[in-house]
């Protein structure tokens, strides 16, 4: 959490840890990167605030700030420096001298463009700033948010909004559908080219930052499953990836020792999204059924081939998070595998075994689980899922649509139950937030920003508010606790293990990777973290 004397603490950005190696081998400065999923092929959409954008829009597209949720620190990127006033009064520096690869200057306008743009457009709004901010202005080369009320740690979520160029998008006749294939950016990347099977980025001349990167190109082509990628990966094809491998020694490693690397921290937790507005879901007794008859530890190990712990049911990130966790709650929020128990709750939910099946008002129980196509770790913990839930007699049908189609199922509500992640934020407010929060829930059939569960409670709300308001730890602490107990007692998602950040690389041609020792970044080819890492990384 960031307290208010603390919300301007800024990182060093734009120098690496790591420095060059002297070599004499010939090495190449374009990096080949398998992260981006094709459906089976890639879709030209590099709409920022779109949730079909390709993984590359992020490597182009600068927010004012970064924080890194491994270390708590907050990177400057197109902000210079950012101070809360008061604690409704947040005021950011834009750096001077910034261009777009257009070579139009970025101004303030820009910032406060693209804030009134997700103001005027809630469905680009996905982490809910206008239920927080009354407004955006700016004079000379500051940018003034105004807060509804206290919300001090919100400014993370402000800070790591893409800003995009008002002269382009305020002629966007609708920036929801707008899928931006020529687009200009600030960040160290451009467009080069783009078809269905590949994508190419090229180093950004007028990036203010431009000195530090020395990765010339970028080639993201599209990814057609797990195992295909795992096979390319062992023979070379990518110099980074985010792949879940069994036996990543044998497999990676063990193919060149000296610059076959990997590091898989913590970065979120996987779980068992259930539609709340869906009978018998919306039932907390029967809820707390299915958290009792899985055992989590069978699941993170046969699915994540014992790389990862099981996770609290606290939806807290531990042990990062520990200094918030409630010491009231039972064995830390990690709960017990106890089909008895399951059976017993069930039973207080109006759900009872006949002929081995769960049976209730409307017979017997069934459900489905989405999960998307090629995510072969998250489609083993499913299938163990299933196999337990079959045991306290609920027949469960697992589904393995395209990545879009999942992505689109769960955010309308077309799912009984869904495997995905949250979290990972280094930030209790943001991570339960964005999980919890009736603002980002919607009606079935409309598209939810988050909260794809659609868990709407007052309490939750009241905490919510209590924590946005708080400037104190004492006070955060005590609504992040109540949270926790919400999380324990009521289950509006059941927790199942921590998700690792898969990722390997290479050395071969870079260096300067973060790693447990200079964990400047998690290792993510994906999300905001590589603004940071590609001004990290050198030619070996």
């Amino acid at each position: 959490m960031v307290g208010l004397a603390g919300a301007a603490v800024l990182a060093a950005c734009g120098s690496a840890s790591t420095s060059s190696a002297s070599s004499t081998t010939k090495v190449s400065p374009t990096l080949t990167i398998g992260v981006d999923n094709g459906s089976p092929t890639l879709q030209d959409d590099f709409n920022p605030f779109s949730g079909n954008q390709r993984i590359g829009t992020t490597y182009m597209y600068e927010p004012l700030a970064w924080v890194n949720p491994l270390q708590g620190t907050t990177v400057p990127l197109l902000a210079a420096s950012e101070h809360f006033t008061n604690p409704t009064t947040l005021v950011v520096t834009l750096r001077s001298g910034m261009k777009w690869s257009n070579g139009a200057p970025i101004t303030p306008a820009d910032v406060v463009f693209t804030f009134d743009m997700l103001k005027q457009y809630p469905a680009l709004d996905g982490a809910g700033i206008w239920d927080h901010v009354s407004s955006v202005t700016s004079s000379g080369s500051t940018i003034t948010f105004t807060f509804t009320a206290p919300d001090v740690p919100f400014a993370q979520s402000i800070l790591e909004t893409p800003i995009v160029p008002k002269s382009v998008w305020s002629s966007v006749s609708n920036p929801v559908t707008f899928t931006n294939t020529n687009p200009v950016v600030s960040g160290p990347f451009v467009l080069k080219s783009f078809n269905p099977n590949e994508y190419v980025l090229a180093k950004n001349p007028d990036f203010w930052d431009a000195s530090s990167v020395e990765v010339k190109t970028i080639n993201f082509p599209a990814l057609t499953g797990n195992q295909t990628s795992q096979l390319t990966l062992a023979q070379g094809g990518y110099d980074w990836a985010t792949l879940f491998i069994p036996d990543v020694q044998k497999v990676w490693v063990a193919k060149d020792p000296a610059t076959n690397k990997y590091w898989f921290p913590s970065g979120g937790e996987i779980t068992l999204f259930l539609n709340l507005a869906k009978a018998p879901f919306s039932s907390v007794a029967f809820r707390q059924g299915i958290s009792a008859a899985l055992d989590r530890s069978t699941i993170a190990t046969k699915a994540e081939d014992g790389y990862v712990p099981v996770a609290s049911q606290t939806g807290l990130l531990l042990p990062n998070l520990k200094q918030w966790l409630d010491p009231a709650i039972p064995n830390s929020g990690y709960v017990s595998y106890d089909p008895t128990a399951a059976l017993a709750d069930f039973a207080k939910a109006g759900y009872h075994l006949s002929g081995g099946k769960l049976t209730g008002p409307s017979g017997a129980v069934s459900m489905s689980i989405i999960v998307p196509n090629g995510f072969s770790d998250w489609i083993e913990a499913a299938q163990v899922i299933s196999q337990e839930l079959a045991k306290v007699g609920i027949s469960v049908t697992l589904q393995t649509p395209e990545y879009a189609a999942y992505a689109s199922d769960l955010s309308t509500g077309s799912f009984t139950g869904a495997i995905g992640a949250f979290g990972g934020t280094g930030n209790p407010y943001n991570d339960l937030h964005g999980l919890l929060a009736a603002s980002l829930a919607a009606p079935l059939g409309q598209t939810a920003a988050s909260n794809y569960e659609r868990w709407v409670n007052p309490t939750t709300e009241t905490y919510l508010h209590a924590l946005a308001a708080a400037v104190t730890t004492s006070a955060q602490r005590n609504a992040v606790y109540g949270l926790e107990q919400q999380m324990v007692n009521d289950v509006p998602v059941v927790v199942l293990y921590q998700g690792a950040i898969w990722s390997e690389f290479s050395t071969k041609n870079f260096v300067g990777w973060p790693s447990a020792q200079d964990p400047y970044a998690p290792p993510q080819p994906y999300g905001q973290a590589p603004l940071v890492i590609m001004t990290h990384l050198r030619l070996r």
